[in-house]
């Protein structure tokens, strides 16, 4: 069995913009202090406003000042990560040669990134396609280990499907969404079956990663000057967008309505997918009498059942992180991500999942390490390459 790293990165900063100077010019200046504030507690002082809203010296803790060269880095055992590293195919495919990696899905952000903030949705298009571009000519020639990831905005349903059907080509497998609603339309509406049908024809499965993420909180919340609370409440609900899209997927019947599509959740955790899982079993046909206050469940399968046969979800390889409980639950859905070369990463994932999982049956590490993924794409006729 392939081992298969769905979530790692290639992401450079502002630099991949060197290429496409004219769309640099239009595009505002991209600040890594602002993205990361905005990544740790940035939906948090969403709805507070500007003035009255924490200083960035506040938000931002003494070990990312350190990472992006604020701050003297002294102990924080981040050496060999980085968020923004070079895109180099011949020394990432010499790591995944050396840690036993066979194919990886690799990410960029940073189009999607600056689409995210653009209210010039034309301009937000462009800069994807540009760094959808960027990606796949970094990784031209390497496409059947190094598997580019498109990104895409739903907003203009026929620009997504030509998007998706032209990185395809370019050897993509996955493609990235937000879990918000697009133009104030959820996603399990019917006007977007289009696009996960062209995804299921195409061979590609839909992942929402957590830099899409976008939670809502009261602005109360942010009435403290204790830097430490602020990111510890920003960083309670980083599920909140990803739980809402997959109930949305399962009770909006998007699963029913196409069966072979996988959604791939990333980097939001595991420790709430379970409790999640469940207590939208118990809103489904196992307990008849939730229908006389949310309505008969008109679906041929369980929530669960659809989660199993739709869904996966990585968890980081590091100790807080254990996939081993989920995996007692919900085999099918635990699949491998390394997130190499970020922070959060672990320069040796595999090794550290040997040592977590000594004593787990060899079929049960052999799903989780790349058969729970090789299957969605599988199943929906167009399995991954074999390498050679």
């Amino acid at each position: 069995m392939s081992i298969v790293d769905i979530d790692t990165h290639f992401e450079p900063g502002r630099a991949w913009l060197d290429e496409y100077p004219g769309l640099r010019a239009r595009l505002p200046e991209y600040s890594t202090t602002v993205a990361t504030v905005r990544a740790i507690a940035g939906d948090l002082v969403r709805f507070v406003p500007e003035a009255d809203r924490p200083s960035d010296d506040t938000l931002i803790p003494p070990g990312i000042k350190a990472i992006l060269g604020i701050e003297k880095s002294d102990g924080y055992g981040f050496e060999g990560s980085s968020m923004h590293t070079p895109a180099d195919p011949v020394a990432r495919l010499a790591w995944m040669d050396e840690v036993g990696i066979d194919i990886t899905n690799v990410l960029c952000l940073e189009g999607a990134g600056y689409a995210k903030y653009l209210d010039d949705r034309d301009l937000a298009r462009e800069a994807i396609a540009a760094c959808n571009d960027w990606l796949a000519d970094q990784v031209a020639g390497n496409a059947h280990r190094l598997m580019p990831a498109a990104s895409v905005d739903l907003s203009d349903i026929d620009w997504a499907i030509a998007e998706l059907t032209r990185m395809r080509e370019r050897g993509s497998r996955t493609f990235l969404v937000s879990p918000l609603p697009a133009e104030g339309v959820p996603p399990n509406d019917p006007r977007f079956d289009r696009v996960w049908a062209a995804a299921v024809d195409l061979g590609m499965a839909a992942q929402v990663h957590v830099g899409a993420g976008c939670n809502a909180f009261d602005p109360g919340w942010c009435n403290t000057d204790d830097g430490t609370v602020l990111r510890q409440l920003g960083a309670s609900q980083g599920s909140q967008a990803a739980q809402l899209m997959l109930n949305a997927m399962v009770f909006g019947g998007v699963f029913q309505r196409h069966p072979e599509l996988t959604l791939i959740l990333s980097e939001f955790g595991v420790h709430w997918f379970e409790g999640c899982v469940d207590h939208m079993e118990q809103r489904g046909p196992a307990q008849p009498e939730t229908a006389l206050y949310l309505g008969a469940y008109g679906f041929d399968l369980t929530p669960a059942e659809f989660v199993r046969r739709n869904v996966r979800i990585t968890p980081l390889p590091r100790a807080h992180q254990s996939p081993l409980r989920l995996m007692e639950r919900y085999p099918e859905c635990v699949v491998f991500s390394s997130d190499y070369a970020h922070n959060e990463s672990n320069p040796a994932p595999t090794a550290h999942y040997d040592a977590l999982m000594v004593e787990t049956p060899t079929d049960l590490k052999a799903s989780f390490m790349g058969g729970n993924i090789a299957d969605c794409f599988a199943r929906m006729g167009d399995p991954l390459p074999t390498p050679v």
